[in-house]
């Protein structure tokens, strides 16, 4: 009430609020108790008004007067003072300021600023890669795991098709003795289809051959499609014609030129075969059973290892034997070219898939690189697991063709 009052007496009321306060002090004396007082402190205000001149007009001079010396602007010569007032009103200087930036009200960051935030991205990127890179790490490791598990579903089935439950054989000479063989015998069990369930996310493969140190007469052979992976599934029909075209310039010899040249792309065609028919995966070489060499029986053991990563084993330690072959005592770590070199899949025969680090490999007691005299051969009897890359013969000394 004591607002609508004050604004009665200022006349600051609209017509309606006028009306409503004059009904209000007809009716309470309360109310013109209070406008009375109101009017007895607002009297004082009209009684000691007073009109105060405008300030002189040299106000804004006599102000900068007043300041302190500004300090000499960047380039100024220093015997050449300036007054505030000229510095301000007769010259002023507009100062020179980073842009600003196109729909912000903040200016454009510094050089500080720029130094700043690369650092903290330096920083943060250092944070985050390791994560990033043991992520990645994780993921084709897992993949590759995951295609030793869909090839040891498919050897369990043709384990079953087989009278002795044996798995696929590698012969120990001729064009179908090499590790690599696996595949197209499971292919023409109906068991494979796709090759590419045979090559390990982790390295590719052109590097896996060239780690191998392998070289094709004439240049490498190129695949049909012109791509560095295996463009189409090796079959045994493959092998066959390729066997077949060999012997044929074996057995009629090659006089001309262009028969040599034609013989020379035959064991081209078998070598290209051999070495990428199993892929990126090592597959048992077999196993010695009594005086006989066969493929391993299978019997679900867990500790006899059946595929893994290709390894590319070399010879540290240079042991020579009667026979004259430098076994290798200790397989090199270095071999290791899947998985950044950090270790290998290996697929056991029970199905189960571990990964073993490669400083831990000489540590089982089965290296599943080697059989037990150390050699990249055949195992010595019928619990000795020893795995080689696809091009690799049971034996040192075996014929591929």
């Amino acid at each position: 009430m004591q607002e609508d009052l004050l604004g009665y007496l200022l006349g600051a009321l609209e017509a309606d609020e006028m009306q409503r306060v004059e009904k209000l002090l007809r009716e309470s004396p309360e109310a013109r108790e209070m406008l009375a007082d109101l009017e007895r402190k607002l009297g004082p205000l009209h009684d000691d008004c007073e009109i105060v001149e405008p300030p002189p007009t040299d106000l804004v001079a006599r102000t900068l007067d007043a300041l302190p010396p500004l300090p000499p602007m960047p380039g100024a010569e220093p015997d050449q003072p300036t007054t505030p007032a000229e510095s301000k009103v007769s010259a002023p200087v507009t100062p020179k300021l980073s842009p600003v930036m196109e729909g912000s009200d903040s200016l454009a960051w510094t050089w500080r600023d720029w130094v700043g935030s690369f650092t903290a991205a330096c920083i943060m990127l250092a944070i985050a890669l390791p994560s990033m890179v043991e992520g990645r790490f994780m993921a084709r490791k897992q993949a590759c795991q995951d295609n030793l598990r869909q090839l040891g579903m498919a050897m369990t089935q043709y384990v079953t098709r087989n009278a002795e439950a044996r798995l696929p054989s590698v012969e120990s000479t001729g064009y179908q003795a090499f590790a690599g063989v696996y595949a197209p015998r499971l292919h023409a069990a109906g068991l494979m289809t796709n090759s590419r369930s045979t090559l390990c996310p982790s390295i590719r493969s052109s590097d896996f051959l060239n780690a191998g140190g392998l070289q094709m007469v004439d240049g490498d052979f190129e695949p049909e499609d012109g791509t560095e992976e295996v463009p189409t599934m090796v079959t045994l029909r493959m092998l066959d014609e390729a066997a077949r075209d060999l012997n044929h310039f074996a057995v009629a010899g090659a006089t001309t030129a262009e028969e040599q040249a034609a013989g020379q792309r035959a064991i081209a065609r078998l070598q290209w075969l051999q070495q990428t028919a199993g892929g990126h995966y090592a597959y048992t070489l077999g196993v010695r059973d009594g005086e006989e060499f066969a493929s391993p029986r299978f019997q679900g053991r867990s500790s006899f290892a059946v595929m893994s990563d290709a390894a590319v084993m070399k010879v540290v330690d240079r042991v020579v034997d009667e026979e004259g072959w430098a076994r290798a005592a200790s397989p090199s770590q270095d071999g290791l070219i899947s998985h950044g070199g950090r270790g290998i899949n290996v697929l056991y025969e029970d199905g189960r898939v571990r990964f073993i680090p490669g400083e831990s490999l000489n540590q089982l007691m089965d290296h599943p690189l080697v059989n037990h005299d150390g050699r990249p051969e055949a195992g010595v009897n019928i619990d000795d697991a020893s795995l080689a890359p696809s091009w690799q013969a049971p034996f040192v000394h075996a014929r591929q063709r």
